[in-house]
């Protein structure tokens, strides 16, 4: 029997679940998905929400007979996917799948971390917090047996503890640690290898490309005959992520903690302190020196471009060199204990020492490295090198304006069996700025399209009001606060408020807790997981949120009945990688706006409306204040990304009166809709 055939009704999917639909649109995918696999193709399969895109693709995946790595855009998709999907997928089928869960090796306990546990407690004193979560951990660690922080829910996403239990990629030892064969991570890559499907998420898949290329013969994933990338609409940013290069005040506060932490066990006191301590001035030295030459072109922006000519200019080239120097002398004396170690004998806690030894004066020469590649960028426009803001810290990085080639030879070459599914692939019908972005050409890649199964036109409303002022006027915020607290009263809460900017948020949050009667919550004040369990929890809430809420936000039921968006999503003209990206286009003869800034803000407006409706007994209101949507030429490549079904209007009125059941006012909305 084909997938198609286990989904239709009497078919293995209805025997083993109570509350089947027979779903046209998730039959279709599944067949397509299922020719893809046998056929070994790519496919852009983009598949309204509701469908059941992940039964459509797991089903043929478990049928194919292939190795079949499933990629997630969030952890909690890939949560979902094993506690739910794959299990039911085994009954659908009436026999076992033989799965595998795999994620970062920051995720997992590390054993050599935990031994020294105790180290860290002793230092604490009396502080009654801090014993309370040690003790926590100490049971977790008693009773786990995969390792993974997900288990651990009594330890929260921003909890310093988890540093002090885990390792990076830098600081893992790999065999030639101790405890390399009960370690978490290698038991869960040798359960992936025994696995017919293997659940990862994006930046693990494309962290293990990225060693791929660099290391020849080295690997985190198993070898495999197909890829599914679920939530494929994220990959361009992952994978310009892990193609990257950076420094940043983060991972050079990590490293001199870790070498002053080493230092002190060896019995090193003094020298802990002096070397880290070099460490760290250099390193604000230097973060200092580049802010400062930066101050001038910041502005209000959290990013800017580095100018061309920034590591020549005399502080900040001063300031790099003492980096550099800190950075010598903590990769030679790193590499001096290893050989001290190696030396002293060849017991098994010398071995582990002198690994940790070595994998410290590789860190510091990778920094090294990364400096010296910010310092002279790839010719030609190939990359764009930019600093960060976020919070207290300052991140530095060069990546590649176009990761296509990154897909297509690292990918598409080994694994040509690959679907990328999405709810939102296409603008305006279209796969083009997809196939683009992605390298996928027509002659290569084959595409479907299923509509959601939804009835927009009985469960949801779109309200652009056409009365406030233009976005880029001054009193557009404030206007636009007093018509969202207007809309608050209709929904009586129950929303998520969506603001293109940091700035828009903080002034809306400002205003609106004088005038919301409705428990108010806002992005930062909690982990974003926090924040969506409070949501849940609190009947009426309001989160203020900005793009992390944009996308892969679950929130079925009435716990939200209104989905506000503040403006188009148009990616700031000044974030250097979309300059970039830009400029090439503009070198090619080409339109930005057209071919990049129109399609690029389309899917994240189709992300932002996919909150409000997440299954068929939700009903709700899809606000956008921005007049853009209905009086601008290309507000109709937004509005034509939107269900055809779907009414809209203009008169608040009309909301009210929807929303109060008075269906007839659709069928208005309907017809006054331009």
């Amino acid at each position: 029997m084909n997938a198609d055939g286990l989904l239709i009704p009497g078919g293995g999917l209805a025997r083993a679940l109570d509350l089947y639909e027979d779903r046209p649109q998730q039959r279709a995918m599944a067949s397509a998905v299922e020719a893809a696999l046998e056929d070994r193709r790519p496919l852009l399969c983009e598949a309204g929400t509701g469908t059941g895109k992940t039964l459509a693709y797991l089903l043929p995946a478990a049928r194919s007979g292939l190795r079949v790595v499933v990629s997630t855009g969030t952890r909690a998709l890939q949560e979902q996917l094993t506690r739910k999907d794959l299990p039911l997928a085994a009954r659908a089928l009436g026999q076992p799948i033989a799965w595998a869960t795999l994620k970062g090796v920051s995720n997992y306990l590390c054993r050599r971390r935990a031994a020294e546990l105790e180290l860290y407690a002793a230092a604490l004193g009396d502080e009654a917090s801090e014993r309370v979560a040690i003790d926590d951990i100490r049971s977790w660690m008693v009773a786990t047996e995969t390792g993974d922080r997900a288990e651990m829910g009594a330890l929260g996403e921003d909890s310093p503890w988890w540093e002090r239990l885990t390792v990076t990629p830098e600081t893992r030892l790999g065999g030639r640690c101790p405890h390399f064969e009960s370690c978490f991570v290698t038991l869960a890559r040798r359960r992936a290898e025994k696995a017919s499907i293997v659940v990862v998420n994006h930046h693990l898949y494309f962290a293990d490309l990225a060693l791929r290329a660099a290391h020849p013969g080295a690997r985190v994933l198993p070898d495999h005959d197909a890829v599914v990338f679920d939530e494929a609409h994220l990959l361009e940013d992952v994978m310009t992520e892990h193609f990257s290069v950076g420094v940043s005040t983060v991972r050079l506060g990590l490293l001199a903690r870790d070498l002053r932490d080493a230092l002190a066990r060896a019995g090193f006191p003094m020298e802990a302190m002096r070397l880290s301590g070099l460490l760290e001035r250099a390193a604000a030295d230097f973060f200092g020196a580049v802010w400062r030459a930066l101050a001038p072109i910041m502005g209000d922006a959290s990013r800017v471009a580095l100018p061309e000519g920034l590591f020549s200019s005399p502080d900040v080239q001063a300031a790099w060199f003492g980096l550099d120097g800190a950075l010598e002398a903590a990769a030679l004396r790193a590499a001096g204990a290893a050989a001290e170690e190696a030396r002293g004998g060849a017991d098994e806690a010398g071995r582990a020492a002198r690994e940790e030894w070595l994998a410290m004066a590789r860190r510091a020469d990778g920094v090294r490295d990364a400096l010296a590649t910010l310092a002279d960028p790839a010719p030609g426009g190939r990359s764009v090198s930019w600093a960060e803001s976020r919070g207290r810290q300052i991140f530095l990085r060069a990546a590649p304006v176009d990761v296509a080639p990154i897909l297509r030879d690292h990918v598409l070459a080994r694994v040509p069996a690959a679907v990328f599914a999405s709810a939102t692939l296409t603008c305006a019908g279209r796969f083009d700025y997809v196939r683009e972005r992605l390298g996928l050409p027509g002659d290569v890649c084959d595409e479907a399209r299923v509509d959601s199964p939804f009835d927009y036109a009985r469960q949801a409303m779109l309200y652009v009001p056409r009365d406030l002022p233009p976005p880029g006027e001054a009193e557009f915020l404030a206007a636009a606060c007093d018509r969202i607290a207007e809309l608050l009263d209709i929904t009586e809460g129950r929303a998520f408020v969506l603001f293109t900017s940091h700035r828009a948020l903080r002034e809306a949050e400002a205003r609106l807790a004088e005038r919301c009667p409705y428990p108010l919550l806002v992005q930062g004040q909690a982990p974003a997981a926090a924040l969506l369990d409070r949501f849940r929890a609190r009947p009426g809430s309001v989160l203020l949120a900005t793009g992390t809420f944009w996308s892969g936000v679950d929130m079925p039921g009435p716990a939200l009945s209104l989905v506000v968006m503040d403006k188009l999503p148009f990616a700031s003209p000044g974030d250097p990688l979309t300059a970039a990206r830009a400029e090439k286009l503009a070198q090619e003869g080409r339109d930005p706006f057209l071919d990049l800034h129109l399609p690029q803000a389309a899917l994240a407006f189709r992300q932002g409306f996919g909150r409000l409706i997440r299954r068929r007994d939700d009903r709700g209101i899809a606000a956008v204040l921005d007049g853009r949507l209905l009086g601008r030429a290309y507000g109709r490549a937004f509005v034509s990304s939107l269900p055809r079904e779907l009414p809209r209007t203009s008169i608040l009125e009309q909301v009210r009166r929807w929303w109060g059941g008075e269906e007839r006012s659709i069928a208005r909305a309907a017809a006054e809709a331009p």
